[in-house]
């Protein structure tokens, strides 16, 4: 077991983490990944670590829309496109009779494992090569907890469609992007004029020899992990969590004029090599969680011009339910440093970006947050706020060759 003292004798319940145990890693990162999901996690969340059944059934083709999106790998695609015929999964959690698929014919079963969401990671050998996940629509994500709201995926699906092809687009531009990376969809499918439908990632980069920790797992795992590398955890927290959030947020603003509605702990991963050593690189996994402060979707020949919203750091979300892990619960003294932490790396990478617009030192509100995102609220929407955006995105498409 990795990290774990067993479970409570007797109890039948989820592992209890011992933040004085020994660290420990399982050989395969893939399992020790899915192990994170199931087990250090909210007692709420946790799952079976048991491998489920996700029955599929073969739809016709044309009672279906259907996105095909960026970079979406034949291979995987292909396990669902059959011909005339999609197989469309239904999640094992469900009770909402009105969920599209739920008593047609099965032609398929996998095997998936539960993560720390509705969505199931598909890594058994009926899900063909390459690892890969599904989100799904149902009224449980978690055996006890009832969420009508989640049975609907539309909207968000087609969020993930627009960000797909604007990431395409904007890549395409851009030098590679540094210090956090996207998971976005590489197939939707939803029932025709309907709510119901699914989502596919492509997860095989989780396969490349190198850790992949839950940040929601960080109150259970990372004190182990901090005493393993002789570091404090709050220590480690902050300088492998906070700031690289804080940070991986600003440049994902900077780059695609996107921000998160929920940036929390269920949608970040940390990335940690077989030394232990953190990556510099935070795990960003809901695209179609995300929303657009700027003119991105509209914008031609740069990634965009202006700002068109309020940008939002979301800094709490990112720390989200740490105080409420039970006996492993972090103490607001931590979180309040890592908030601080959190914020200053954000608001300095807009400045090292955009020099020209960074507050002044007298007068910015001696860094404080709120004064922070007030001024570049507000500098943003000026003309000269435009002219050090199109500036600076002259500078990042020279570096690519544009």
């Amino acid at each position: 077991m990795a990290g774990g003292r067993g479970k409570k004798a007797g109890s039948g319940g989820p592992r209890v983490f011992d933040p004085e145990e020994a660290f420990r890693l399982l050989a395969d990162p893939v399992q020790q990944w899915l192990d994170w999901e199931e087990q250090a996690n909210l007692v709420g969340f946790r799952a079976t670590t048991v491998p489920v059944e996700v029955e599929l059934s073969a739809i016709p083709r044309d009672a279906l829309e259907i996105h095909v999106l960026p970079g979406a790998p034949p291979e995987i695609v292909g396990r669902f496109l059959r011909g005339d015929r999609v197989l469309c999964a239904r999640h094992p959690l469900n009770q909402d009779s009105g969920v599209a698929w739920q008593t047609t014919p099965v032609a398929e079963r996998w095997s998936a494992r539960f993560t720390s969401s509705r969505t199931l990671a598909m890594y058994g050998p009926e899900s063909g090569a390459g690892l890969f996940s599904l989100k799904l629509a149902t009224d449980h994500p978690h055996p006890d907890f009832f969420q009508p709201e989640k049975t609907k995926l539309r909207a968000e699906a087609m969020d993930a469609v627009r960000w797909a092809h604007l990431l395409e687009r904007i890549d395409a531009l851009l030098p590679p992007l540094e210090g956090a990376r996207l998971i976005p969809e590489i197939l939707v499918v939803l029932e025709q004029g309907g709510e119901s439908g699914f989502l596919v990632r492509d997860l095989r980069f989780f396969q490349d020899g190198r850790y992949s920790l839950p940040a929601l797992s960080l109150p259970f795992v990372g004190p182990q992990l901090a005493r393993a590398r002789g570091e404090r955890f709050a220590d480690f927290g902050r300088e492998h969590y906070a700031i690289p959030v804080g940070r991986a947020k600003a440049r994902l603003l900077l780059r695609y004029g996107l921000w998160f509605e929920t940036p929390n702990p269920q949608n970040l991963l940390l990335r940690i090599d077989l030394g232990l050593r953190p990556l510099p690189e935070i795990v960003f996994r809901d695209v179609g969680d995300g929303d657009c402060a700027t003119d991105a979707h509209e914008a031609t020949g740069v990634p965009w011009t202006k700002l068109v919203a309020d940008i939002r750091p979301e800094t709490k979300n990112s720390f989200w339910a740490f105080g409420e892990a039970g006996e492993n619960a972090i103490d607001a003294a931590t979180l309040e440093g890592w908030y601080a932490a959190h914020d200053a790396a954000y608001f300095t990478e807009l400045a090292r970006a955009l020099p020209e617009l960074a507050p002044a030192a007298e007068g910015s509100g001696g860094g404080e947050a709120t004064a922070q995102l007030d001024h570049w609220n507000a500098v943003l929407r000026t003309g000269r706020g435009e002219e050090a955006v199109a500036a600076y995105f002259g500078r990042e498409m020279g570096r690519a060759g544009r």
